[in-house]
């Protein structure tokens, strides 16, 4: 039933569409289609594909009817003042006129100024609609429930007025608008952002009012001039925030908006989406005209301005990640100085753990690129050298980074020492990728730096340290310090370095042996790449373990198959025997010697001990204790036994028979005499 209706409703909207743009007499078709889409604003959100049809029809044939109005200049700003200017002057003679009397008037005056004003009347009425159609369309970018395909030809609809409501120019003024509502609203997603970014930002000047929008909306969200999102809601409660999104949230649709803009440049973007003929009225943008767009200085002043600004606002700690991480490679190669940016990154580099890792590429740019002087920088690069680095995210970036920064031959050798010895710690407790990492940024720093090779191998009696400090095993460097002045490493040595001699992970023993070489012929050594090493991890070393090709590999030859650890079937073992373990009855046999000879020691009351066979009884007249039966031993176990028997020979007086076959003969123990 509910299909049948919307069907209805459909079919009633594309007439009352193609009616509309058939003759002005149905003109008021316009008020009853925007009555369908505000109506939907207020209702709650519908998933039929129906409905979402109707909503499409009603704003596509707004638009269809809109545009040709605003193309052929009849509806431009220029033209809807001269209409208020008629009303507001017939309404003043009008007055005139009943003061003097009636039928003064001549009857062709009045029949002109009566049609001036119904024109006039006309014109003021579609323009009201006009802007309640552009206030509809705003309230569905900004929805954050809305249909996506109404809300994707809701956004079109708004970047065509913007093309077409002033005549030769780049309506800025509702353009910006549409930068508010994205930016402040919930409504923005991956999709529309998608939409703006495939379509609109190839155009110049669409690049360039963006970075001027942003630049103002920043601007206004750090003066504290709009304590609200400046946008329209889609609910008719502009304070209720509904569609209304959070400071935080506001900040990341600008930086989404921000880095997916092209770089400003000549050569890239040169088509422009509004026209570049000059208006009827000779009116100039409010904001500049397509000259500006094109030139290149002042592209990047509007870039520069628009990153500055954003980057004053308060950054979530995931936008501050991501600004860090795109802004040497997406922003500092297209400021007109970026220079600009060094407090922002040196606030960043102070403070510390991944936001100070992921800001030195930046400040490093600037550093050697730009001219920045940063005297504290390589204090505060040691003070990064710490274990949680080798699991760092950037960790590849950051060590590429920190040997490049140690390059520079006119860096003091205690500096160099410091680092050396920092790193050869960090490598005793560093996962295998890791103490790769350290031991190849070692011997870059060693060949750079022959004035610390003296820290490979170091005499006790070159040392100049104090007593306590000279004692055997005592290492004089700080590791703790933060000052590379004053850790001591220029006293200490790379004993790290002889450790990982031992080292569990063959390729990390194996790597250390390249630090043996004299670096300090530079003809014969090499610098080590250190992105080899950098983004290394166990997955790495096993791989390349396994897919290591070995010179000659050991086989083992099998004439047959095996089908057990140890098979008596094959030929391949000659001469040996596998037999399975001893069963319980043999255990019992083995122990058995023992028990004979406790049961000797302990025969106080005159009993001997006779073999299995005897009549029982000895020749004196005492019981004899039988023992049962015993199976043949081979030579191997009797010899076994006799070691056994030797051993307590002074005690028990028992003998064993050496390499008997037979049953073992164990000789009576000799009856004491009774007083």
């Amino acid at each position: 039933m509910v299909a049948m209706v919307v069907k209805k409703q459909l079919a009633v909207t594309k007439k009352l569409g193609k009616d509309l743009l058939q003759s002005r007499g149905n003109i008021n078709n316009a008020a009853l289609l925007l009555a369908t889409l505000t109506s939907s604003l207020h209702d709650s959100p519908s998933t039929s594909n129906a409905q979402e049809q109707v909503l499409k029809e009603a704003l596509l044939s707004l638009e269809a009817f809109f545009l040709p109005l605003m193309k052929s200049g009849e509806f431009s700003p220029s033209a809807q003042r001269r209409a208020t200017e008629v009303l507001a002057g017939k309404r003043g003679r009008d007055g005139e006129g009943k003061g003097k009397g009636e039928g003064e008037g001549e009857g062709g005056d009045g029949e002109d100024d009566d049609m001036a004003k119904a024109d006039a009347i006309y014109k003021k009425w579609v323009w009201d609609r006009y802007r309640e159609f552009v206030v509809t369309l705003l309230r569905f970018v900004a929805r954050h429930n809305a249909m996506p395909e109404v809300q994707t030809a809701a956004l079109h609809a708004i970047m065509e007025l913007v093309r077409n409501e002033v005549q030769g120019e780049f309506n800025n003024r509702l353009y910006m608008k549409l930068c508010s509502t994205l930016v402040c609203s919930k409504a923005f997603n991956s999709d529309l952002l998608s939409v703006i970014t495939s379509d609109y930002f190839k155009y110049l000047d669409v690049c360039y009012y963006t970075y001027s929008n942003m630049e103002k909306i920043a601007e206004r969200r750090l003066s504290k001039k709009v304590t609200g999102p400046e946008t329209i809601s889609s609910d008719d409660e502009d304070d209720s925030g509904r569609n209304f999104t959070s400071v935080f949230s506001m900040v990341r649709n600008m930086y989404d908006v921000l880095i997916n803009l092209p770089p400003l440049s000549q050569e890239d973007l040169s088509e422009l989406w509004s026209s570049t003929s000059a208006s009827e009225d000779g009116e100039k943008a409010s904001d500049g005209s397509s000259e500006a767009c094109k030139d290149l200085k002042k592209q990047r002043q509007r870039m520069n301005k628009a990153w500055l600004a954003f980057l004053r606002l308060p950054l979530p700690f995931d936008t501050y990640k991501k600004v860090l991480a795109q802004l040497h490679k997406r922003v500092i190669p297209f400021l007109s100085n970026p220079i600009l940016l060094s407090d922002f990154l040196t606030n960043s580099y102070n403070q510390g753990g991944l936001i100070s890792v992921m800001a030195l590429n930046g400040l490093f740019i600037l550093m050697t690129l730009h001219g920045l002087e940063y005297p504290d920088f390589f204090n505060k690069l040691y003070a990064l050298l710490e274990p949680s680095i080798f699991v760092a995210k950037h960790r590849a970036r950051f060590f590429e980074l920190t040997d490049t920064c140690l390059k520079s031959n006119m860096i003091p050798a205690y500096l160099a020492a410091a680092f050396a010895k920092k790193l050869g710690r960090l490598a005793l407790s560093a996962p295998p990728s890791g103490a790769l990492v350290v031991i190849a940024m070692i011997h870059n720093l060693l060949r750079r730096h022959p004035s610390i090779n003296h820290l490979v191998h170091r005499d006790a009696s070159s040392t100049t340290s104090s007593d306590s400090e000279a004692k055997r095993g005592a290492d004089p460097f700080l590791e703790f310090e933060t000052d590379t002045a004053k850790c001591n490493a220029l006293e200490s040595s790379l004993w790290e370095i002889d450790t990982l001699r031992n080292h569990y992970c063959p390729a990390v023993s194996r790597f250390v042996a390249s630090l043996e070489t004299d670096l300090t012929v530079r003809s014969k050594t090499t610098e080590v790449g250190i992105s080899d090493f950098s983004s290394g991890s166990y997955t790495t070393i096993f791989t390349e373990e396994v897919s290591k090709r070995l010179k000659a590999v050991p086989l083992a030859f099998y004439q047959t198959v095996p089908c057990s650890l140890f098979s008596e079937k094959t030929e391949d073992f000659v001469g040996w025997r596998f037999s399975d373990p001893p069963s319980a009855a043999q255990q019992t046999e083995e122990e058995l010697p023992s028990k004979i000879l406790s049961v000797g020691l302990d025969n106080k009351s005159g009993q001997a001990v006779v073999p299995i066979g005897s009549s029982g009884v000895n020749s004196e007249g005492g019981d004899a204790v039988a023992l049962p039966k015993k199976k043949k031993h081979s030579e191997d176990e009797q010899a076994s036994r006799n070691v056994l028997v030797g051993a307590d020979k002074k005690k028990s007086k028992a003998v064993v028979s050496k390499g008997s076959t037979e049953e073992d003969k164990i000789a009576p123990l000799p009856k004491k005499k009774r007083k």
